[in-house]
C-alpha cells in the first residue's frame, strides 16, 4: 500500500556550517548535490511512495519542483509535524529528515514494508551499532545499550493520522520539555529507567510495551538493517564523513 512521505526540511543556519553559505542543513552539498535532493530522489524511486511533502523555507525552485507539495515552515517542530499530518492524503505516512544523504530507495522500501507488516500505530526503525560500523566504518554515533545490543533510532517515524491525534498533546508536552531530557525520561518510570541505564537488561519488546502504554497507541520498533537512516549530519565531522563517501562514488 502506497503512503505519503513527509520531509522535515526546516531549521536555519547553525554555527558549525555557517561558512557553507546555505540556509539550512538540507542544502548542504555532497558531491555537488544538496542533502535533501538525495532524500527526495530516493523517495521518488521507492515503489511505495504516494506523494512527497516538504515543509521548510529557503529552498530553490529546483528543489520545490521535485516534491508534490511544499509547505511553509512553522514556529516549532511540532507545528511542522502538524502541517505534514494534516496535508497527508493517506491514513499512514512516514516523516523523515533532510539531513540523511546516504539513503537510497531500498532504504525506504525496506522500512515501509517492515513497518506495514507490524500493523502498528507508530513505528520507529531501530539500527544497531554493529550494522552501522560494518557499513560505515569510522562514523561516530551515539548508541544506547539494551538487551539486544547497542542501538539507536533511525531518522524516521511511521504513524497513522488517527494515532497522531491521540498523541498530539504528548508531542506538544515533549516539545515544551525538549531541553529537559531528565523530565522526559522520567515519564517511563524510575524503576524501568534504572534497569535500562544501569543493568542494560531491557529489550525491544518491553520498550514497545512500556511506551505503547504511556502513549495509548500501538508502537513497534523493529531492528532493521538500514544504518544509513542513522547517519545524519549534525556536526562538521558528519559533514566531512558523508562527503568522503559520496564523493568517492
Amino acid at each position: 500500500m502506497k503512503i505519503d512521505f513527509a520531509i522535515l526540511g526546516g531549521g536555519g543556519v547553525e554555527p558549525w556550517f555557517a561558512n557553507e553559505g546555505v540556509p539550512n542543513k538540507g542544502m548542504l552539498s555532497f558531491a555537488g548535490k544538496p542533502s535533501i535532493e538525495y532524500v527526495i530522489d530516493a523517495l521518488r524511486k521507492a515503489p511505495l511512495t504516494n506523494r512527497i511533502i516538504l515543509v521548510g523555507n529557503g529552498y530553490p525552485d529546483s528543489i520545490k519542483s521535485k516534491v508534490d507539495l511544499m509547505l511553509e515552515e512553522g514556529d516549532s517542530q511540532k507545528a511542522n509535524i502538524d502541517r505534514l499530518v494534516d496535508a497527508s492524503e493517506t491514513e499512514y505516512l512516514i516523516v523523515t529528515t533532510n539531513d540523511i544523504p546516504l539513503v537510497t530507495e531500498k532504504t525506504f522500501d525496506m522500512v515501509v514494508s517492515a513497518l506495514q507488516k507490524t500493523q502498528c500505530d507508530l513505528g520507529l526503525p531501530i539500527i544497531t551499532k554493529e550494522d552501522t560500523l560494518r557499513m560505515f566504518p569510522g562514523t561516530k554515533r551515539t548508541f544506547l545499550r539494551i538487551k539486544e545490543g547497542e542501538v539507536k533510532i533511525g531518522n524516521l517515524f511511521y504513524i497513522s493520522k488517527t494515532a497522531y491525534k491521540k498523541v498530539e498533546p504528548i508531542v506538544e508536552e515533549t516539545s515544551r520539555r525538549r531541553k529537559s531530557a531528565i523530565k522526559q525520561a522520567l515519564q517511563l518510570g524510575v524503576p524501568f529507567l534504572l534497569r535500562l541505564l544501569l543493568f542494560k537488561n531491557v529489550g525491544v519488546p518491553e520498550l514497545e510495551k512500556r511506551i505503547s502504554k504511556m502513549l495509548g497507541v500501538a508502537i513497534k520498533a523493529p531492528i532493521l538493517q538500514c544504518p544509513e537512516l542513522g547517519v545524519d549530519v549534525d556536526k562538521i565531522e558528519d559533514l566531512e564523513f558523508c562527503r568522503s563517501i559520496l564523493e568517492a562514488k
